[in-house]
């Protein structure tokens, strides 16, 4: 199994491959990768394998995968399917408003989930051909707001299935995507990511030693603790540079960046612009 790197949820929180066809007669793949991921098959059979529970895959169904889940994936013959792979917080920000949605999205997100492979889905083809299309059609500026429209299509197809996704916890069998340790990690640094980071505040927290976190996070996600907080921080600072009229040099203070020459030199070296750049991107996508 690897940490698949294919897409840079830093630089492209959003990713379309769109009706990807491989015509090899076995095809395996068996990896993680930091974004969720949505993959609709048009053509061919096989299994999906998550938690060691393997299911069947054929035309029209619907595999939905969580950031640094392990799963495998075998085919047989032609394979065709769309790819949407995302960044789940820059999503759930622009869930505020529909309250059952982001439950729902809550649970496929982060729960352990009963189904990862729904069969009979064909009438989800439309909806992924027509953001293909818009992604061609709009600037870029506006590709995150078609993204958000079509995964909020979506979550909306799936609300029936909800009390599917979620097994009685004395019947699932699946373990969690992360050890009880590493959630804890996730939830302090969602809690701390704004203020300096101290790894031995966090050992006294958790009442764990400090190698023990170092090394537990990063074999689990296949990052280190201040790289995941950097991106962490580097998310913020682009919602507020996309939802406010605030200063970089605000924006680095209050995302939690020492400076805000530090925090425009980390900007550009991740997301390849400067911040007022970004903006300024945006800006001329919406006129």
């Amino acid at each position: 199994m690897k940490l698949s790197t294919s897409v840079n949820v830093k630089k492209e929180p959003f990713h379309l491959n769109h009706y990807k066809s491989d015509r090899q007669q076995h095809w395996e793949v068996h990896h993680a990768h930091q974004s969720m991921e949505f993959l609709y098959v048009y053509e061919g059979r096989g299994t999906v394998e998550v938690h060691k529970q393997q299911s069947p895959v054929q035309p029209g169904t619907l595999l939905v995968f969580q950031p640094f889940q392990q799963h495998r994936i075998r085919m047989q013959g032609t394979f065709i399917r769309t790819v949407l792979m995302f960044d789940p917080y820059l999503l759930d920000n622009g869930l505020h408003a529909f309250g059952s949605l982001r439950k729902l999205f809550g649970t496929l997100w982060k729960g352990p989930l009963a189904m990862q492979a729904i069969p009979g889905q064909h009438e989800l083809a439309p909806l992924f051909e027509k953001l293909n299309r818009k992604l061609k059609d709009v600037h870029p500026g506006k590709h995150q707001e078609e993204f958000t429209l079509c995964l909020l299509f979506l979550l909306k197809h799936l609300e029936p299935y909800e009390k599917e996704w979620i097994a009685p916890h004395s019947e699932h069998k699946f373990k969690p995507r992360y050890s009880h340790t590493v959630e804890q990690m996730i939830e302090w640094i969602e809690l701390h990511f704004k203020e300096k980071f101290d790894l031995h505040q966090m050992s006294d927290d958790l009442h764990l030693s400090t190698y023990y976190l170092s090394h537990t996070f990063r074999q689990s996600t296949g990052s280190s603790i201040t790289e995941f907080i950097t991106n962490r921080r580097l998310k913020e600072a682009c919602l507020l540079l996309e939802t406010t009229s605030k200063t970089s040099g605000y924006i680095a203070q209050e995302v939690g960046f020492l400076n805000g020459s530090y925090f425009c030199r980390v900007f550009k070296t991740m997301l390849g612009l400067t911040p007022k750049s970004y903006r300024s991107q945006l800006l001329s996508g919406q006129q």
